[in-house]
Order: structure tokens, then sequence, then C-alpha cells
């Protein structure tokens, strides 16, 4: 798929997330019994452990699906403190949930800075092998390689 029928797949999901989300803020009940409660919070923490054991892995042994793994335990680890602040009830429970969301949020935002810098080295790293020069160590200004590589390759059809 081209980086436009990509880039318009996941705005047109957007937007249509934005109609469910004004949807869902007029019409859910403030709170709702659940079945299977204990395997959606389960199955929700088997993933972020295997997410932090795949980046533990990966970085111990310097691959580098350790970034994108990073990220998504990072994303773990936010969600997860989110979903435990809301979902406490008012005293322990929810004093002990903001003291781990803080724990969490802390070490999220440490892999999110380890992703930043291990994709900037990387970046770094590629366009030095390839001859190039870095204009500019921004993400968001940087283009995506891949993309650099398939117009190079369609300009020598």
């Amino acid at each position: 798929m081209s980086h436009v029928r990509t880039s318009l797949l996941l705005f047109f999901t957007s937007v249509g997330l934005i109609a469910w989300l004004i949807y869902l803020s007029v019409s859910l009940p403030t709170s709702y019994r659940a079945n299977h409660w204990d395997v959606a919070w389960v199955g929700f923490d088997v993933g972020m452990v295997v997410a932090l054991l795949l980046t533990s892995w990966a970085i111990w042994k310097k691959r580098q699906i350790a970034i994108p793994a990073a990220l998504v335990s990072a994303t773990f680890l936010i969600i997860d403190s989110w979903f435990d602040v809301v979902t406490s009830n008012p005293g322990w429970d929810l004093k002990l949930a903001i003291l781990l969301a803080i724990l969490s949020c802390a070490l999220a935002v440490f892999l999110f800075r380890f992703s930043r810098r291990a994709i900037r080295r990387s970046l770094h790293n590629a366009y030095f092998r390839a001859g190039r020069e870095l204009l500019s160590e921004s993400l968001w200004r940087t283009p995506l390689m891949i993309f650099e590589l398939d117009i190079e390759e369609d300009l020598g059809k």
C-alpha cells in the first residue's frame, strides 16, 4: 500500500473514531458491570509483560526490534495506568493506583526517550553509511527512508 493510501486510511479512521467518541461521550453510563472483567485485565497485563520482556531482551541483545518494542511497552504502561486510576475505588485503591501510575509513566517516558535516541542514532548511522547528509535531527522533518527508496526505484524504472 502506498504512503498516500496508508495516510488516508489512518486519517479517515481517525475521523470515524472522533465521531464514535462523541457518540460514546453522550451515551455511555458512568458505571457498568462487565462480564469477563478478570480475563480482560489479565489478558492486557499479559500483553504488557510480553512487550516489556521483548523490550528487555532486544535491548540486551542490541536488536533494532527494541525500538518498536519500547514504544509498544511505553504505550501499554500509559494505558494501564489510565485504566487503573479511573477504575479505582476512592481511598487506598486510588492512592495505590496513582502511585503505580506515577512509576509506570516514569518508565514509559524513559522508554519513549530511549526510542527517540535509538531512532536518531540509527538515522545518523544509515545516512552516514549511505554517504548522505542528515538535514535535520527532528523526527518530524526527517523523511521515512522507505518512501525515499520507493521514489528512487520509481524514478529508475
